[in-house]
């Protein structure tokens, strides 16, 4: 790597129309001095003006107010072309390659907007001509007329006609503008109807299949309980008379039916089924069974009592269970019996027994 050249320290200035350095100003005050010595030596002889050695060698200082000396060393270096030598050289060069780095940085980003915007802009033209020419064959599509309706499911409550009236009330003909929210909601306010899906089959047929409600029991006069324990209002009754009837407060219309479905499982095993179940406002409660004899439980530990009867019925009961009108299971050690009017066998099979009882036979 070649040195850079140095070049002694120059200040230059202008007198009159020449330019005058700072060497020259240092050999004209070399030649005053000289000058003066030549005048002494004139007047002292040579002699003893050159035995005499000058102590040191004065130099004029020269001030020059010119504003072109006003410039550093660093900057007359520089136009001097040694920027290298300058701590500060070699900055032009940096920052011009800063700028450049910058401006190709600008140059990347305007052109990927512009890229970006050209695509764009080529995307929405695509996207207008493929409408165009998909507009027609799609609005024939959508005016696709229905021509099938398939009605599915199990129609034991709701009339399969009555379900096909209310789907043609909702029907406009058209296969694919077809509201099937609207159709739904309109089947379902029939209070047979449980849950209703709907499908389209392609090419042109609707599928809607109906979910009827499940009876649990009969609720008052005009209702019944579904599974989930909801009392669902109806007109007509009739289809449900094989159901067992429960009554009360609507407010514990889920209870009823938990109790009803505890004491069922405990007589069915007797073969013994519940025909109605009756709580009152005192939560007092009072069952009927399907052969019309009706069972007293009470407020409280009603299915320890319902045991207690069921282990009288098997011990004394079921032999006679024709001749048996009522029961009363309300008390604490045992229960009450009703016979049926002029039922003298029941009398004397359970006198008999009593008395067998009271006085066993001794051997």
């Amino acid at each position: 790597m070649q040195e850079s050249r140095r070049e002694p320290r120059v200040r230059a200035s202008i007198i009159g129309d020449k330019k005058l350095t700072a060497r020259d100003s240092v050999s004209v005050s070399k030649a005053e001095s000289k000058a003066e010595v030549r005048k002494e030596s004139r007047l002292l002889g040579r002699k003893s003006v050159k035995a005499e050695k000058p102590a040191t060698e004065k130099r004029s200082r020269v001030v020059f107010d010119d504003p072109i000396l006003s410039q550093t060393d660093s900057n007359l270096r520089r136009e001097r072309g040694y920027s290298k030598v300058s701590p500060q050289g070699g900055g032009s060069k940096a920052s011009s390659s800063k700028l450049s780095a910058v401006d190709e940085v600008r140059a990347k980003v305007s052109r990927k907007i512009i890229y970006r915007g050209l695509g764009l802009g080529l995307l929405l033209i695509a996207f207008a001509v493929v409408a165009y020419f998909v507009s027609g064959p799609l609005a024939r599509l959508l005016e696709r007329p229905l021509k099938s309706v398939a009605v599915e499911g199990q129609f034991q409550y709701l009339p399969k006609q009555r379900a096909m009236e209310l789907i043609e009330k909702e029907i406009d003909g058209d296969f694919i503008q077809l509201n099937l929210a609207k159709l739904k909601n309109e089947l379902q306010q029939d209070p047979w109807v449980d849950k209703v899906y709907l499908s389209r089959r392609w090419p042109d047929t609707l599928v809607v299949k109906i979910a009827e409600q499940t009876p649990i029991a009969r609720w008052d006069a005009n209702g019944f309980l579904n599974q989930r324990g909801e009392i669902i209002r109806v007109q007509d009754t009739t289809k449900l008379s094989g159901l067992p009837w429960l009554q009360g407060n609507e407010i514990n219309a889920r209870e009823i039916m938990q109790q009803y479905q505890d004491l069922s499982t405990l007589l069915r095993s007797r073969g013994l089924e519940i025909a109605a179940l009756k709580c009152d406002n005192k939560k007092s409660w009072r069952l009927t069974l399907k052969n019309d004899k009706e069972i007293a439980i009470g407020r409280e530990e009603v299915m320890e009592k319902l045991r207690r009867f069921v282990t009288v019925y098997d011990k004394f009961l079921i032999n006679v269970w024709t001749d048996v009108k009522a029961i009363d299971v309300r008390y604490s050690n045992g229960v009450s019996v009703q016979w049926v009017q002029d039922s003298e066998m029941a009398k004397k099979y359970l006198k008999a027994e009593l008395n067998t009882k009271q006085n066993p036979v001794q051997k």
